[in-house]
């Protein structure tokens, strides 16, 4: 029998805003939801494994719960157990993944606008996923 060889192209069909901030992960992702008017919740934890460290690399997560008010939504943490999720973006404490349709083209824009108003964040960044080195670590 032939075996069929099938190339696997990563999606990277979603916008990444990078996020510096002094606060914690749970009270982000409470003042997200509030300012959303939606709740995040905290979602199973992000374990890398990597041959550099040596123990798995953990990342918290959190999701918002309402997908049919708003796009899937994830906040999560740059900085790990044992490192960086993304290592060429140290200055970056936390990910917001949208993945959007149509419908929600220009919720990013709005919500990047929303996010540089608020006390607790320094600064508020639009990211190309597919430009990053570690892109595939995006991808869960």
């Amino acid at each position: 029998m032939k075996t069929k060889k099938v190339k696997y192209t990563p999606d990277y069909n979603f916008k990444l805003i990078g996020i510096s901030s002094t606060e914690d992960d749970y009270k982000l992702s409470w003042k997200l939801g509030k300012m959303l008017k939606t709740e995040f919740v905290r979602a199973k934890s992000l374990q890398i494994i990597d041959a550099k460290y040596t123990e798995y690399q953990i990342f918290s997560v959190f999701e918002n719960e309402d997908k049919n008010k708003f796009p899937d939504i994830r906040l999560i943490t740059n900085k790990g157990n044992e490192g960086f999720l993304i290592e060429e973006l140290k200055n970056i404490d936390f990910f917001i993944i949208v993945h959007y349709d149509e419908a929600t083209e220009n919720f990013d824009k709005e919500l990047i606008s929303t996010l540089k108003k608020e006390e607790g964040i320094t600064a508020v960044f639009s990211l190309e996923p597919s430009k990053l080195k570690s892109k595939e670590k995006l991808l869960f």
